[in-house]
């Protein structure tokens, strides 16, 4: 995912500062399907100013002492260009699953499986919480959205349903002890509980 890609997107819209370029972010629930880290998307700013590719338009003072002025940035003609290049390299990316968990399934037969299925069951209510807030915002503001915004919420609803099921079912094998397993003399994988040792030599 490309911060500067997001950030040129929504300043095509309307001039912003940096805040409401998150809170738009936020607000649109993009953060269930991309990582928004403040560090990242000021850096991004930073980097797309000293490149040429956005420049301010003006400042706003912000009430109180040691806070620093909003600065308002507006896209240019060459972050018009950036975005297309952007835009473009991002839509021929391979598809790879992302989930933060696939790194450490292969390893779970050395894991507590009670730990197991207590981390997943957060997961899984974390996705529930996606789930509710993504078919809350399709209710509410359906109509309103952008033909390409509403498909791209469509797709996080999907993903998310499908990373649902795929919890439920690591859930219940953990719980189960499913994960618990070891090779067999035939080299198959089995339940430590159910392996065969081959007989003794008389």
């Amino acid at each position: 995912m490309s911060m500067k890609l997001l950030i040129l997107g929504i300043l095509m819209e309307k001039d912003r500062h940096p805040y409401e370029i998150r809170q738009t972010m936020v607000g649109r629930n993009w953060n269930y399907a991309f990582r928004l880290r403040d560090g990242s998307l000021y850096y991004a700013v930073d980097q797309l100013r000293a490149g040429g590719l956005i420049e301010a338009v003006h400042t706003v003072p912000v009430p109180g002492e040691h806070r620093p002025d909003k600065t308002i940035y507006r896209i240019n003609d060459a972050g018009r260009r950036e975005f297309d290049k952007l835009m473009y390299a991002q839509l021929e990316q391979p598809a790879y699953p992302q989930h933060p968990m696939m790194m450490a399934m292969p390893f779970l037969r050395h894991a507590d499986q009670g730990r197991v299925a207590e981390i997943a069951g957060r997961q899984l209510a974390a996705c529930e919480d996606r789930i509710a807030s993504l078919e809350q915002t399709l209710a509410v503001k359906g109509s309103g959205i952008p033909a390409s915004a509403l498909r791209m919420i469509e797709g996080m609803l999907a993903f998310a349903r499908a990373e649902r099921s795929w919890l439920e079912t690591i859930v219940d094998e953990a719980r189960s002890g499913a994960y618990e397993q070891e090779r067999d003399p035939s080299g198959e994988w089995v339940p430590k509980d159910r392996r065969t040792d081959p007989p003794l030599q008389e």
